[in-house]
């Protein structure tokens, strides 16, 4: 059985929806909610499967109701209810895992179709949800490290288990279209944005949907080849010159990844394999060869060399020249017959 929790502060406004929802299938368990804190109460006890909620509310709002729900990381769809001014803020939710959106006044035909989708993949998400988790996993790390041959198993997989006899194709298109979206997200969190250009709706069958998702899949990995082959390498680059330009600068390796697109954490690992040396190496060691440059112009003193190659503590100027070099400053002034 299926429960639906309607939430709205509005008595007329949640006995509207209970009518929509019987009309649409007697055998729905509904129950109803006055605002967030209410819902979230009675959810502990009724775990609904959907909840419809108001985006204004007393006490707690439409968007703090989702963002609980979403920390529970319950498998809980969320469909917001909206007035026209409410639009931007309703966006909001999407990070808070809402599924579906509708305006008011909401009529059945705006509300079916969403019920149809949502239900649909209630019955599918019962069976599969933690094994395609698991499989998400693996298939985005067998993507990123271009493990072909696991990858294939990856694959053929999918296909018996999610492309089988007995799944409806749109329940195979929603279970590719959210595998792709999660696998984008996931992908991009490392540093790699990849493009698709088509559309896995225009799948008329099963095996079209797993055909499609297969093709999608390699042309991810493809990209990815082709990204570290030759983009990578620019993008290298252009973070060279950055730090070169800024090296008197305090700029963080975050300021670095940000400015290249790359997460922090990859770009320091991409950094090392390239350079041979960490980012704060790199730096630490371009700020000794201009530190050097500045003591060998009489011109300056010990001190504003170091101020000059980015240095504003002296003591630790010190302390890292002479690890690095083998030297005090001052000695290697000396050594150079400067005084």
């Amino acid at each position: 059985m299926h429960r639906i929790l309607i939430v709205d502060d509005e008595p007329m406004i949640r006995k509207g929806f209970v009518t929509l929802l019987k009309q649409y299938d007697d055998s729905l368990d509904v129950c109803t909610a006055s605002n967030g804190h209410d819902a979230l109460q009675k959810m502990l006890h009724y775990s609904p499967g959907i909840v419809l909620t108001d985006i204004r509310m007393p006490k707690m709002d439409g968007l703090e109701l989702s963002k609980a729900i979403h920390e529970t990381k319950t498998n809980t769809s969320i469909v917001i209810i909206s007035g026209y001014d409410d639009f931007q803020y309703a966006k909001q939710c999407i990070s808070y895992g809402v599924k579906e959106y509708l305006l008011k006044p909401v009529t059945e035909a705006e509300l079916y179709p969403v019920l149809d989708k949502l239900l649909q993949m209630k019955t599918l998400t019962a069976v599969s949800l933690s094994l395609y988790e698991k499989w998400l996993k693996e298939a985005e790390e067998a993507i990123w490290t271009l493990d072909d041959g696991q990858l294939a198993e990856l694959l053929a997989r999918w296909r018996t288990t999610y492309a089988k006899e007995g799944v409806q194709v749109s329940q195979c298109q929603q279970l590719v279209a959210d595998g792709l979206d999660i696998l984008q997200s996931r992908l991009q969190a490392r540093g790699f944005t990849a493009v698709l250009p088509h559309n896995v709706v225009s799948a008329l069958t099963i095996r079209e949907a797993a055909d499609y998702f297969h093709k999608a899949i390699r042309e991810i990995a493809d990209q990815i080849l082709q990204f570290r082959s030759g983009n990578q390498k620019k993008l290298f680059d252009e973070a060279i010159r950055y730090i070169d330009l800024h090296i008197k600068e305090d700029v963080s390796l975050e300021c670095i990844a940000e400015k290249v697109g790359l997460t922090p954490a990859y770009f320091s690992h991409y950094f090392k394999k390239i350079a041979k040396e960490s980012f704060v190496q790199y730096r630490m060691r371009k700020r000794i060869e201009l530190a050097i440059g500045f003591l060998e112009m009489p011109q300056y003193k010990v001190v504003d060399a170091g101020l000059e190659a980015g240095f504003s503590n002296y003591t630790y100027f010190h302390k890292v020249f002479k690890k690095v070099t083998g030297y005090s400053p001052t000695e290697y002034r000396a050594m150079l017959g400067i005084k």
